[in-house]
């Protein structure tokens, strides 16, 4: 015959402890879930950085592509992802010598973070022959 105490053994878990264990799973799912909502938004915050990275840098490499004496102040608008962006370059002509322009190329744009900016500068130099 089996003992009285041994049958406890084999009973199974209390509700305390089924509840605690519960407990326990929900703290570390909501931590979890927590996480990855904070990942979705990084990600998104990511996505929209490099897109105006990847705007001024284009925009120099278009000015870059154009006759010295042409390269000007300028700027313009684009809407990527729902998001509008504006693209201003001022261009400062002999600074920081003769024969080279200075370069300023700023990436604005307003998301759920505010108003965001993104600056790129760069000198170009007359090439003559």
């Amino acid at each position: 015959m089996r003992s009285e105490a041994s049958s406890r053994n084999e009973r199974g878990s209390t509700l305390v402890e089924s509840l605690v264990a519960i407990g326990l799973f929900g703290l570390v799912m909501a931590a979890v879930g927590n996480l990855l909502i904070t990942h979705i938004r990084m990600e998104g915050l990511n996505i929209v950085q490099t897109t105006a990275i990847g705007l001024a840098q284009r925009e120099l490499e278009d000015l870059r592509a154009i006759q010295y004496s042409e390269i000007v102040s300028r700027a313009a608008t684009q809407t990527i992802g729902g998001i509008q962006y504006t693209i201003t370059t001022t261009v400062t002509a002999d600074s920081p010598a003769p024969n080279e322009k200075s370069i300023n190329t700023v990436v604005t744009w307003t998301d759920r973070s505010g108003s965001q900016s993104y600056a790129l500068n760069a000198i170009y130099t007359a090439v003559t022959r």
